[in-house]
C-alpha cells in the first residue's frame, strides 16, 4: 500500500517541482530584463537629448512606454507576459541604439581627424631633434635677437608628447569603437528569423560599447584642442567673468563651437541646458554697471 501511495505521489511531486522551478526561472528572467533595459534607457536619455532629432526623440519616448507597460506586468508578478513585453523593448532599443552608435562613430572620427594635421605638424616641428627646438634652448636677446617662434607657441615644445599620446590613444579607442559596431556576429544574428533575448542583448551591448569608445575618442580630440589653445584661458576667464580655473565646456572657447555639444555629452550634460547657461551668463555680463 505504501509503495502504491509512493508511485501515485511521484507525478504530483514532479509537477509541483517543475512548476516552482519554472516560476523562479521566469521571475529571474524578468528581473534580469528589467535591470538590463532600465540601465540602457538611463544611459540613452542623455544621448537622445543631445543628438536625437524629433523623430528619434519620439521613438525613445515610445520605447519608454513599452518598458513601463512591461515593468507593470513584472511588478504584478505576471512574469510570462512581462518577459514577452520586455522582448519588444529589446527589439526597439536595438534599432534606435544602432542609429545613435552610427552618429557617434561619425562625430568621433570627425573630431579626431580635425586635430590630426595640426597635431602632426606640432610633433614634427617641436620634436627634440627637429632643429627648430634649438631656438627654445637658446637665450634670447630682446634688443638684437630675432625669434623664430611666437610666445604662445612655446608651450607646444613641452606639450607635444601629451598631444602625441592623446592622438595615439584616441585612434586606438576609435578602432575599438569600429570593431564593436562592425562586429561580424551582428550580421549573423540579424540573419536569424527569430532572435532570442540573448541575441538582442548581445547586439545592444556592441552598440553601447561603440558609444562608450566614441566618447573616449572625442574626449582625446577635445583635450588636444584645449592643449593647443591653452593661451586662451585668461581671455575666457575674463570674457565670462569666471570665479574658478575650472571651465565648463560651454564656456571653454578653446573647444570649437561645433564640438561643444560633444564635450557636454562626455560629461553627461544636456547641451540645450548648457546653452541657456551660456546665454544667461553672456546677457548678465553685457548689462551696464548699476
Amino acid at each position: 500500500m505504501n509503495k502504491i501511495l509512493l508511485y501515485i505521489s511521484i507525478p504530483f511531486i514532479i509537477i509541483s517541482t517543475n512548476t516552482d522551478i519554472y516560476s523562479i526561472s521566469a521571475s529571474l528572467k524578468s528581473q534580469q530584463n528589467y535591470s538590463i533595459l532600465l540601465n540602457h534607457l538611463r544611459t540613452m536619455r542623455i544621448v537622445v537629448e543631445n543628438f536625437g532629432n524629433d523623430e528619434q526623440k519620439k521613438g525613445y519616448e515610445e520605447i519608454k512606454k513599452l518598458f513601463q507597460d512591461a515593468t507593470e506586468e513584472y511588478y504584478g508578478q505576471n512574469f510570462d507576459l512581462a518577459t514577452k513585453k520586455f522582448y519588444n523593448v529589446y527589439e526597439e532599443l536595438c534599432n534606435i541604439m544602432k542609429k545613435f552608435a552610427s552618429i557617434y562613430l561619425k562625430r568621433a572620427e570627425e573630431i579626431l581627424d580635425s586635430t590630426a594635421k595640426e597635431s602632426f605638424d606640432i610633433l614634427i616641428k617641436y620634436g627634440t631633434n627637429s632643429g627648430f627646438a634649438n631656438y627654445f634652448k637658446r637665450p634670447y636677446d630682446p634688443i638684437e635677437g630675432i625669434k623664430a617662434y611666437e610666445e604662445k607657441e612655446y608651450h607646444l615644445f613641452h606639450d607635444r608628447e601629451t598631444i602625441e599620446r592623446y592622438l595615439n590613444n584616441g585612434y586606438k579607442k576609435l578602432g575599438k569603437a569600429k570593431k564593436n559596431y562592425y562586429d561580424p556576429n551582428i550580421e549573423l544574428l540579424n540573419k536569424k528569423k527569430k532572435k532570442t533575448t540573448q541575441n538582442l542583448n548581445y547586439i545592444i551591448d556592441r552598440y553601447a560599447n561603440t558609444i562608450t569608445f566614441c566618447k573616449l575618442t572625442k574626449l582625446y580630440g577635445i583635450e588636444i584642442y584645449k592643449i593647443i589653445n591653452m593661451n586662451q584661458i585668461g581671455e575666457i576667464i575674463l570674457k565670462y567673468d569666471l570665479r574658478t580655473k575650472h571651465i565648463d565646456p560651454i564656456f571653454d572657447d578653446r573647444i570649437p563651437q561645433e564640438y561643444k555639444r560633444d564635450a557636454n555629452d562626455n560629461l553627461n550634460l544636456i547641451h540645450s541646458v548648457e546653452k541657456k547657461r551660456l546665454l544667461k551668463k553672456t546677457t548678465i555680463n553685457q548689462l551696464p554697471p548699476p
